[in-house]
């Protein structure tokens, strides 16, 4: 969940730091859509941060319809459930930095499943397993991105490198409104699965080749999928070719998502 604020360059507005942490925690799927952010006053204490700066973050958040803002005795600040229009409207203009973002991705999450081979602990896999048995289980799409972010959070923890486990947030933050657009892909569930299954076991057989060759394929499937649907849905600038967005990746990546 959301902590106390770093130190920031002085240039950063603390409403903007406030607004740019909690968006974080959205995107992360640590606050679901749904339900409530931590009151004003718990905010000022975890972020360490004033009232004024809390309200000037919260209400950027409301203007950007990431949350809304309910009066009354059981009112607060909920997160809201992203509209397709809307994730649509975000990721108009953002064919490039997409096309880096999945770049990026490609190089670190393999690294950090390689890295976790070598050193992850068995009461690591044991949480992994628990993931993988959550990830079938469950019914909702926002709880399962919840436990995707965690999956994958917890195999760049295990690689032991701070730089890495930080890379894996920032990818993942950014990531959030590509997933966005697919969360009605059923067919890519059980596809993803499978891939998170090879990638357990991999690193149960703390094989380094094995666990990045299985997070490769894996993060080129999602990637193929988020592209061919930004193509099907139009969220492409009239100067991308859909050919050269339908088809990338690995020869023989899975599509779905």
């Amino acid at each position: 969940m959301v902590k106390r604020l770093a130190q920031t360059p002085k240039s950063i507005r603390l409403g903007e730091q406030v607004a740019n942490l909690l968006l974080a925690a959205i995107r992360l799927h640590e606050y679901l859509p749904g339900h409530r952010l931590p009151s004003e006053r718990e905010l000022c204490i975890r972020l360490g941060v004033n009232r004024m700066a809390v309200r000037e973050g919260l209400r950027w958040l409301e203007q950007e319809q990431y949350i809304e803002i309910r009066r009354g005795r059981y009112g607060g600040a909920f997160v809201r459930a992203p509209a397709t229009e809307l994730t649509l409207e975000r990721l108009r203009g953002k064919a490039e930095h997409l096309r880096q973002l999945f770049e990026y991705r490609a190089a670190v999450e393999p690294l950090a499943a390689a890295l976790a081979a070598e050193q992850i602990t068995d009461p690591d896999i044991a949480r992994l397993r628990q993931l993988l048995m959550d990830e079938k289980d469950e019914e909702s799409r926002p709880r399962r991105r919840a436990v995707d972010v965690e999956f994958h959070e917890l195999i760049a923890a295990a690689s032991k490198n701070e730089f890495v486990f930080n890379a894996v947030r920032e990818i993942w933050i950014g990531l959030a409104t590509g997933l966005d657009i697919i969360q009605a892909a059923p067919a890519r569930r059980p596809e993803s699965h499978g891939e998170h299954v090879a990638i357990v076991r991999a690193l149960e057989a703390h094989s380094a080749s094995s666990a990045r060759e299985a997070m490769q394929r894996h993060v080129l499937a999602t990637e193929r999928t988020i592209r061919r649907a930004m193509v099907d849905l139009s969220a492409l600038p009239d100067s991308s070719s859909e050919s050269e967005w339908a088809v990338v990746g690995a020869p023989g990546a899975e599509v779905g998502v």
